[in-house]
């Protein structure tokens, strides 16, 4: 998957997965699933991304798990 040149990162896991809500927060700055975390992680990694013109996304796999996606856009093609 992906766009002309460009890049695709999908990563999919098996866990308990995440509510409707968790979804809807997920990337916010202090906002976690885990008892003792920061809730840092996935919003610096969706900043990063954006600083770089991509996009990042999680869904909610059925039964269970959770699917991350990231997408970056290629670089132009630079002449000698």
């Amino acid at each position: 998957k992906g766009e002309p040149d460009g890049v695709l990162v999908e990563v999919r896991d098996s866990g308990p997965g995440l509510s409707s809500l968790d979804l809807e927060r997920i990337f916010e700055a202090f906002y976690t699933t885990k008892p003792g975390g920061l809730g840092m992680g996935l919003s610096i990694c969706r900043s990063i991304i954006e600083a770089h013109g991509g996009q990042l996304r999680a869904t909610a796999d059925q039964p269970q798990g959770t699917t991350f996606q990231f997408r970056l856009p290629g670089q132009p093609n630079q002449a000698a």
